[in-house]
């Protein structure tokens, strides 16, 4: 990809509000794999100032990834670097990969 901007990591909120078909994972230079946000999931900040919480996003079907360093290609163009994990899924269910966000919150 040309574009190498990476965007703040958006809030729990807007991730929640995002189009869930909306995302692909650079894999590699010239391959972007459609991904489903399955799942956002509140977690716990280390104290006031921060928010925490973990984003789920389904591969298509018969595609496994490894843990890595991945580019998410998101809606509007916005993209983000991030450390993502295979995680447990039932069975017949897609493979599904995890990323934990701990960010700082914006000052109002």
């Amino acid at each position: 990809m040309s574009d190498e901007r990476v965007f703040l990591i958006p809030s729990r909120i807007e991730m929640e509000q995002a189009d869930a078909e909306g995302f692909a994972l650079q894999v590699t230079a010239d391959t972007a794999l459609p991904v489903t946000l399955l799942e956002v999931c509140q977690g716990v900040a280390m104290n006031v100032r921060y928010e925490c919480y973990s984003l789920m996003f389904g591969l298509p079907t018969g595609t496994t990834l490894p843990q890595a360093v991945y580019r998410l290609l998101g809606p509007g163009g916005k993209q983000w670097t991030l450390l993502m994990t295979p995680i447990l899924s039932g069975p017949g269910s897609l493979f599904t990969l995890e990323a934990v966000i701990h960010r700082e919150l914006q000052a109002p």
